[in-house]
């Protein structure tokens, strides 16, 4: 099986990459950042805004198999996909959209399973239903939609480390979110390519933590790392890390702010002021093989996520 990974230099992209190239033919894409240590032949250079290009990355690829982890442009990534639709269908192929948690953002009231209808509000949230509606309707059975909490790893911890010490955007101590990481999505995605899983699925950790409370777990794992205290913090913020950490509470305005969004009427909140943007995954077999924890995570070592 041939299988092409559009955003193969991403986050969730590269360790997908490597993962899979230990069993299939793997080819990716990528724009600015070409990954390392990989033949030429098996990488091609493709801008979204250059769909020309797409059709002669599949005319020499023949994927079986695409996996999305695109970023960029919106409407330019919809008209990627509608492109890409009409070609698996036409090629009897099939694909993996990587979705995220915020088709829900527009109902923070509880926890997200794989059957629950999408809500979003923001513009994000709104771009990922549409790809999702649209792949679904289109290949049916031959689509699986993947959908991500928030994704650890040494750069998410660098940017968590230094929201807490600059309080920009705040750390909010009623804010709930399930987390993953990139390797044990790799190692999961490549299990469902294995087992052709279709339909809806939810890759998360198994349980929910505040921003607030991931942020000591970190703070206190980066007092322990101190080999790698100078990547992450800068004018020595851990050894006074009480004088500028400062958790706050989070409100429908500054959530829709976080959001980039301003119509608070869509926003369903939690009656507890609890703000959650947590997965749920009802698969029991992945839930079985990759089922990790938020303290797992953020009590790992920062070289390992």
């Amino acid at each position: 099986m041939k299988i092409l990974i559009l955003g193969a230099s991403g986050t969730v992209g590269k360790p997908l990459f490597y993962t899979l190239s230990e069993k299939y033919e793997v080819h990716g894409t990528f724009n600015r950042n070409k990954p390392t240590d990989v033949p030429d032949a098996y990488l091609h250079k493709f801008d979204i805004s250059d769909i020309a290009s797409l059709d002669a990355i599949l005319s020499a690829v023949k994927p079986n198999l695409i996996i999305s982890s695109l970023a960029g442009n919106f409407e330019q990534q919809l008209e990627i996909h509608k492109h890409l639709e009409k070609y698996l269908w036409e090629a009897d192929g099939r694909m993996i959209f990587i979705s995220t948690a915020n088709v829900f953002d527009g109902d923070v009231t509880g926890q997200h399973s794989e059957a629950k209808a999408p809500h979003p509000i923001s513009q994000y949230g709104k771009f990922k239903q549409a790809c999702e509606a649209l792949l679904q309707m289109g290949l049916g059975d031959r689509c699986l939609i993947v959908r991500l909490p928030k994704i650890m790893d040494n750069k998410t911890a660098a940017q968590f480390l230094k929201q807490a010490e600059t309080g920009d955007p705040p750390v909010y101590e009623n804010l709930y979110m399930s987390f993953n990481t990139a390797k044990n999505v790799a190692n999961a995605i490549k299990y469902c390519v294995d087992t052709d899983k279709c339909g809806v699925l939810h890759l998360t950790s198994h349980d929910s933590i505040s921003i607030s409370e991931c942020m000591e777990l970190l703070l206190a794992q980066a007092d322990k790392e101190a080999r790698l205290r100078a990547r992450f913090v800068q004018n020595n913020f851990l050894a006074d890390k009480k004088a500028g950490y400062t958790p706050q509470r989070l409100t429908v305005d500054s959530f829709c702010a976080l959001l980039g969004c301003d119509d608070l009427s869509l926003l369903r909140h939690n009656t507890d002021n609890e703000f959650r943007m947590d997965l749920v995954c009802t698969d029991v077999n992945i839930s079985a093989r990759f089922g990790i924890s938020c303290k797992e995570i953020f009590s790992s070592p920062f070289a390992t996520l």
